[in-house]
């Protein structure tokens, strides 16, 4: 950690912090994604380095860590990867007949788009600099749901009619966390709930979409310790919002 810490405050000082938040946003969402599927990157530690196209553990035998594809979840990996392989076959078929910028105008691209959205929203329904990092010994399913955060489409969405297509899966998100088998239709009910019965501790930020990113990708790089919690290592963190 002091190592990155050190990294990262030289970084920060000779390219500045800006370059760094932009760094952080196309790390996360462009790279982030096709990096999770092929080496677990960001996966924390329980699994190690996985793959979602190969199902068997790439860990040390010797070191085993939880399997991400337990039992027969295998056999449906490599039934999945026969869907992945003909789509992509008719992706360079495509490319190779009618050029790539048709395929990428058509296809890649949106498909990028796609995957940098559920990268953008899930990394910000998750994280923010007030929010703190809890030890296996502090971390408990109840307070974990309520260190996630709300949030709407705001400006982006000023209808509501996006929020409504995707079943209001950001602006009902900590009640997800609560109970993972809450149908979509009655998300906003439990969150009504969580706000009357919680009102002090549930999160909510209505803060734009790309200004909540830009603070991330500035405010988010390393953790250190201060007292019980980890915490965000940028001068915005108070002590106050360590008292949960």
């Amino acid at each position: 950690l002091e190592l990155r810490k050190s990294f990262l405050n030289q970084f920060g000082e000779e390219k500045g912090i800006q370059l760094w938040a932009g760094l952080q946003s196309i790390l996360h969402l462009i790279i982030g994604w096709p990096a999770y599927l092929l080496i677990g990157a960001t996966g924390g530690p329980d699994r190690g380095m996985t793959n979602h196209y190969y199902p068997n553990p790439l860990t040390d035998p010797k070191n085993p860590k939880k399997e991400l594809f337990p039992g027969n979840w295998k056999e449906k990996v490599y039934q999945s990867d026969i869907g992945v392989a003909f789509v992509a076959a008719s992706a360079l078929s495509w490319a190779a007949c009618n050029g790539i910028p048709e395929m990428m105008a058509m296809y890649g691209g949106p498909l990028i788009v796609v995957n940098a959205w559920l990268v953008l929203y899930t990394w910000l329904q998750h994280t923010d600099v007030d929010v703190p990092h809890f030890t296996d010994d502090d971390h408990n399913f109840v307070r974990g749901a309520f260190h996630t955060i709300d949030r709407p489409y705001d400006k982006l969405d000023p209808w509501g009619a996006i929020d409504f297509l995707h079943h209001k899966i950001g602006s009902t998100h900590v009640a997800h966390h609560f109970d993972s088998t809450i149908p979509h239709y009655k998300a906003q009910a439990a969150t009504d709930a969580i706000k009357e019965n919680f009102p002090e501790i549930y999160l909510y930020d209505p803060t734009p979409i790309p200004e909540a990113l830009w603070r991330v990708c500035k405010g988010c790089a390393a953790v250190e310790k201060r007292g019980d919690y980890y915490i965000w290592n940028n001068a915005d963190v108070k002590e106050e919002l360590l008292e949960v």
